[in-house]
């Protein structure tokens, strides 16, 4: 009124809906804009006999910043934390730290979240400055100008405390050690901000060498945080990273407290990796090493400079190799230059139509089910989903898959997606419509041979474009290959074949059929065989993928 902002509502007003809130199961009662103490006291004295809801136990473990989470787990990939914001060995950053510039560590953050570090590591600590002040103004400039969550790397109490009061989200605390002083005053002060924390295995008298007094340590530190309301999902053990230049032994024994921690407490781990390498040459190709080494040991996490190629290269691959990269996505869209995933987000229609067909170029099964369902609830009939929607998705995928957007992974996801709705549609077909289905085709990895994932996908790829097809597994004599073709009146048939020493069963095959003047096309496919062999031995067709193979029978 009259220019200025007036708030109308009375303390007494306000605090009549608390009843209502509180009986309703709200553990959080507070005011915003026009809130005076008045208000906050009348709250809180209706609050004081009430008590929160206790929430449900988590098994999950995570930081956030004010823009993004990041989960840790040895079913995660291994996070890299960007180690990068540290004044040590870097005078420019020192000059600026001193003069009250960020420029720097605004390079540092953008750098290294391209590069893919997940989490920041921030610390400042340097003779000749106020740490707890340059550490809380380093928080909040990067609170506003980096999506990252932040990891407060200090050894003061104060300074820690100061950055994890200020911090928007819940942060990561480097690190609570085994020592009287951090467990006394710094245990309490990472409750009372709840952050994760990362336990690190020393204490006053020794750096211990030998895991087993690591592990003393170590569950020293969990006994005192789940005194102070932590559990297990809190805390981040530190293996611990020793040089094995001067004692070689020194990696055995950090592999053996991550192995330790992930398999006997389910507790996340992280390494700081440089050190293990300091004073040899080519430092990257011991610390890349290590840390392939400890993924498969179940690390969670590392300190490192995300701008080391081959460091990161090797993180990619070993978390494709423990399974931690699911359908090998994050791997395929470093490597490939191409988004390996294509989100319905990107696309614009919010038809069902629409958005079920890229559930199924996804390889998102429970989304393209329950559109399915929905598209049948609107009386679009199975054949015609079948038609004009899942066959064009699959389509879609071939062309994905051609063009190197997609790569395996994503082709064998989309295909078991259309063979999961495929199998709610077949039963609705009628008589008429599940008889237009395409030709029956053989399919089989010839005798001698036990290798069957190629010629299994091409099964499936192959059912997925109406084929009917009989699949009669690995290791098939000739003449029972052909004896069931005639039997189902199949006119194609489909051999696999990996080895050069049982390629020649295929040719044993055609040459069955020529001698039986039978009329049957055979196509052949693997890693031995080539378009040269099949003109040889006198095949239809070379597949040299699943597709091939399918583009190779629209042809007949």
């Amino acid at each position: 009124k009259n220019g200025a902002t007036v708030f109308n509502m009375t303390s007494g007003e306000f605090s009549a809906t608390i009843p209502d809130f509180i009986s309703a199961g709200i553990n959080l009662i507070g005011g915003c804009c026009g809130t005076t103490p008045d208000f906050i006291k009348t709250v809180s004295n209706l609050c004081k006999d009430a008590r929160p809801i206790q929430p449900a136990a988590k098994n999950f473990s995570a930081v956030t910043s004010a823009y993004q989470t990041v989960f840790f787990g040895i079913t995660n990939p291994v996070t890299i934390i960007g180690e990068r914001i540290n004044p040590t060995g870097k005078k420019e950053l020192q000059a600026e730290l001193r003069s009250g510039k960020f420029d720097i560590i605004r390079d540092f953050a953008s750098s290294q979240k391209t590069a893919g570090a997940k989490i920041l590591d921030v610390n400042v600590g340097m003779p000749g400055i106020n740490e707890t002040e340059k550490m809380t103004e380093a928080i909040n400039f990067l609170s506003k100008s980096s999506v990252l969550p932040l990891c407060v790397d200090s050894s003061s109490v104060e300074t820690i405390e100061a950055a994890l009061r200020l911090y928007p989200g819940r942060a990561l605390l480097n690190s609570i050690s085994g020592e009287k002083l951090k467990l006394e005053k710094l245990m309490p002060v990472a409750a009372k901000y709840g952050s994760m924390f990362i336990a690190l295995p020393l204490n006053e008298k020794s750096v211990p060498e030998k895991a087993v007094d690591r592990i003393k340590i170590l569950k020293k530190i969990i006994a005192c945080a789940k005194k102070n309301g932590f559990d297990i999902n809190d805390i981040i053990a530190d293996g611990l990273v020793m040089t094995v230049s001067s004692n070689q032994t020194a990696a055995v024994e950090t592999l053996n407290v991550i192995e330790w921690c992930a398999t006997k407490q389910k507790m996340n781990t992280v390494l700081g990796l440089s050190n293990i390498s300091f004073g040899l040459p080519e430092r990257k190709l011991i610390n890349s090493a290590f840390l392939a080494m400890a993924t498969d040991r179940g690390l969670s996490a590392a300190i490192a400079n995300p701008s080391d190629e081959l460091l990161i290269s090797i993180k990619y691959a070993a978390d494709v190799l423990t399974v931690r990269d699911e359908k090998c996505i994050n791997f395929i869209e470093k490597f490939s230059g191409k988004q390996s995933h294509v989100s319905t987000a990107t696309f614009s229609s919010n038809e069902p139509e629409v958005i079920f067909a890229k559930a199924v170029v996804n390889g998102n099964t429970d989304k393209a089910l329950e559109l399915a369902r929905l598209l049948l609830d609107r009386k679009i009939n199975a054949f015609e989903i079948i038609n004009s929607h899942l066959i064009p998705a699959i389509r879609e995928t071939g062309d994905f898959y051609e063009k190197k957007i997609f790569f395996l992974p994503q082709l064998i996801s989309s295909a078991e997606t259309m063979r999961a709705v495929f199998d709610i549609l077949e039963p609705l077909l009628t008589k008429n419509e599940a008889a237009k289905k395409k030709k029956k085709i053989i399919m089989a990895t010839v005798y001698g041979d036990i290798h069957d994932i190629g010629k299994n996908i091409a099964s499936l790829m192959l059912r997925n474009y109406g084929y009917e097809v009989i699949d009669l597994g690995k290791n098939i004599l000739a003449e029972d290959i052909v004896e069931t073709a005639v039997k189902n009146s199949a006119n194609i048939i489909g051999l696999s074949a990996l080895m050069t020493t049982t390629m020649q069963q295929m040719k044993t095959v055609v040459d069955i059929i020529n001698t039986k003047k039978l009329d049957i096309k055979v196509i052949i496919g693997g890693a031995v065989i080539t378009q040269n062999y099949a003109d040889e031995i006198g095949a239809f067709a070379y597949a040299k993928d699943p597709l091939a193979a399918v583009k190779a029978l629209e042809c007949l």
